[in-house]
């Protein structure tokens, strides 16, 4: 086996060679002080040696050799520690005493450590963090994402401990992600092992936002373990005033059982609900016992009046799509002449409309004209093949935010064109995949002339050049709003079979219905929290929505929100949200107490006020926790089955060492390296050709030779 190889001129040479150079170094120095019997024989062979051993290593160098040099490196194994951090595991019942218990098994482990193993420790509830101070605070568990973050760094350990009670309160079950697995899993079971008798309230099916004159069902179920044969009530209040309740008997020793409470709102505002059962004397805890909620009642259904002057198939889809939304109440009215109606008569509708759809135009003066011209009302126009001569009198300009200055009475097909990238409008927020494959609408050819605040917002082709006619325009006036389509023939849109035309469509008008319908000056911003209820371990999120008065999202406001403690008006806390994309806005104000809180925001931009909002914001305690404190064994033991590893239910810290010093999977591994070490690296070999020749030199001048 060769231990030196040669790089240089050649990249590999064999050790004869390395011999034959040798002796070539060796003979040339000899043939230099062959002659020389002047000289004492030990002197003459002294500086033979010299010679030669210089040249040697000049000319060894000048080949560039390496050795191959052999590293081992051993390292103790790593060990990953994860501690459960959750709620649960400061239960203290029976036998156990919750962090004290805890603490004691983590001290006994602690102690035992063997020196042959490195240990890292980290915490866990929905997470995972680095540490080893457990405080019980976690207010979720959630054992699937700790295996897949085990998984994730399984080449940095040869073993993961998990001390916990196994409880999942949050996540898919781990023994699926644990058997993908290389390394073993040891769990020490920690908690209690006793039953409990515990009533609670698991879950909460509302809506958190409903509407005046409507009713909405309450969805409660409630969970039950160690009180069968007995009864109890669940109670409803409302702004803390108990206004229903209803009974409830246990038939089994577990069970799970659904109550339902109905309410009718007939005001807008916010309202606090509690769902609540009364706590037994056997109870373990109270703090599953309720659950709180709140309701924000809005204004009821939006009232449309749809008024056709024309029978054409765009009537038809348009108010199917108006229909299919909840929100709307839809009232259809057809004008056949002679002050006859199909539908209602809308001169005798005594309910205020939010919103006029028209459907072409009455004739000008007409008692129906005059009325329409009265209306406070915002109009949504929708162009109709028998109105392009009404088109002409600028008088309808209050109505259709447009007139036709020049018209030549030649229909035209005409297509959407893109959307203007410059023009930006919440009616506008819709895909427009394919829009040169849509449907072509009909309209006639004109000089079209806009009110002097209105917007172009989409306009037509024909055969391919932009006709400059105004397909939809929009107007937002100080009191109402007005939109416009001046082209006909949408029907085909509904009636295509191209799924992103019938999609368009219908967003199309459902934009147009509720930005038409929405007063100027309502609702610029809107501001709610991330979820309906945070828990006092959650950080509180709040977002909002911000337009400008042009109905455009407003990205460069200042949005200041204040958060006042209901029952504490002087406390409050002041908070400046952050822009996210668009018309989007959100803050992260901190964890917050149990209690309810009110959020008040004022959206300003250069000193002028865009609008206001306010919501309400409900922290509680995190009863998920305490909804089963029964140690999971049976889990625990999967998990270590499954990853071949141990589940040590006894606390033997001895046995947990064999394990670790006797699995093959756990030995300290051995990592050699090779590392290649040039000698003409080193500047040791330039001093020992020096000294040599140096050497050579002296004895030299000691025979007398030059």
């Amino acid at each position: 086996m060769n231990v030196v190889f040669i790089q240089g001129f050649s990249p590999v040479l064999p050790i004869l060679l390395i011999v034959i150079l040798a002796s070539a170094s060796i003979f040339l120095s000899w043939w230099s002080y062959k002659d020389l019997h002047s000289v004492k024989p030990l002197k003459r062979y002294s500086l033979i040696a010299l010679r030669a051993s210089s040249l040697f290593i000049l000319l060894l160098l000048l080949l560039n050799p390496f050795f191959v040099r052999e590293n081992t490196n051993s390292e103790r194994p790593k060990i990953a520690v994860f501690l459960d951090d959750s709620q649960s595991m400061t239960v203290e019942r029976g036998d156990f005493t919750g962090l004290e218990s805890y603490n004691q098994v983590l001290n006994q482990f602690r102690n035992a450590e063997d020196g042959n193993f490195e240990y890292e420790y980290f915490l866990f509830d929905d997470e995972v963090t680095d540490g080893q101070s457990i405080t019980g605070n976690g207010f979720r568990t959630n054992l699937n994402s700790l295996v897949d973050y085990i998984r994730e760094r399984e080449t940095d350990f040869r073993a993961s401990v998990i001390f916990s009670d196994g409880i999942i309160t949050n996540g898919r079950n781990p023994v699926f992600a644990a058997q993908n697995l290389s390394i073993p899993l040891i769990t020490v079971p920690v908690g209690d092992t006793t039953d409990v008798l515990d009533i609670a309230i698991t879950n909460v099916d509302y809506i958190q936002t409903v509407y005046t004159q409507t009713r909405q069902a309450f969805t409660a179920e409630i969970q039950q373990e160690g009180f069968e044969g007995e009864e109890t009530t669940v109670q409803l209040l409302r702004d803390g005033e108990l206004i229903e309740t209803q009974n409830l008997s246990f038939t089994a020793q577990t069970s799970s059982q659904i109550v339902e409470f109905e309410q009718e709102f007939t005001q807008t505002g916010f309202f606090d609900f509690e769902i609540r059962v009364p706590v037994k004397e056997e109870e373990f805890t109270d703090q599953n016992n309720r659950y709180s909620f709140t309701i924000e009642v809005l204004e009821d259904k939006t009232n449309i009046l749809s008024l056709a002057f024309d029978v054409h198939p765009d009537v038809g889809s348009i108010r199917r799509i108006i229909g299919t939304d909840q929100q709307n109440e839809l009232f259809s009215s057809t004008y056949i002449g002679n002050n006859r109606f199909v539908g209602v008569n809308p001169q005798d509708i005594d309910e205020q409309m939010d919103l006029i759809v028209l459907h072409g135009l009455p004739t000008i003066g007409s008692s129906l004209f005059e009325w329409l011209q009265n209306q406070q009302t915002p109009v949504l126009y929708f162009a109709a093949p028998s109105s392009f001569q009404i088109l002409r009198s600028d008088d309808i300009t209050d109505l259709t935010a447009f007139y036709i200055a020049n018209i030549g009475f030649q229909q035209i097909d005409i297509q959407i064109e893109p959307f203007q990238t410059t023009v930006s409008h919440p009616i506008l927020e819709i895909p427009q995949n394919g829009l040169q494959r849509f449907p072509t609408l009909n309209t006639y050819r004109g000089s079209y002339q806009t009110s002097p605040l209105a917007q172009t917002l989409l306009t037509g082709s024909f055969r391919g050049i932009d006709s400059g006619i105004p397909v939809l325009i929009a107007e937002d006036a100080s009191t109402n709003r007005r939109a416009s389509l001046s082209a006909f023939g949408w029907y085909r849109f509904e009636q295509s079979q191209n799924p992103d035309t019938r999609e368009f469509f219908e967003l199309l008008i459902t934009n147009l219905v509720s930005w038409t319908s929405t007063s100027p000056d309502r609702e610029n911003l809107t501001i709610e929290p991330a979820k309906s209820v945070f828990s006092e371990n959650e950080a509180v999120e709040l977002q909002a929505t911000l337009f400008n008065e042009r109905g455009e999202p407003e990205p460069d406001a200042v949005i200041q929100i204040e958060v006042i403690f209901e029952d504490s008006e002087e406390e409050s806390s002041i908070f400046r949200m952050t822009h996210r994309q668009n018309e989007s806005y959100y803050a992260e104000i901190g964890n917050y107490p149990q209690g309810i809180y009110r959020v008040e925001a004022t959206a300003t931009k250069n000193n002028r006020t865009i609008g206001t909002a306010e919501s309400r914001v409900r922290v509680s305690q995190s009863s998920a926790e305490f909804l089963n404190t029964k140690r999971n064994d049976a889990l625990l033991n999967r998990l270590a089955e499954f990853t071949q590893g141990l589940f040590l239910v006894d606390y033997d810290m001895n046995r947990l060492n064999e394990f670790l010093q006797t699995s093959e999977v756990i030995q300290e591994q051995t990592e050699v390296s090779e590392e290649l070490v040039y000698i003409h690296h080193s500047a040791l070999w330039f001093f020992i050709v020096l000294l040599l020749l140096s050497a050579e030199w002296m004895l030299r001048r000691s025979v007398s030779l030059p």
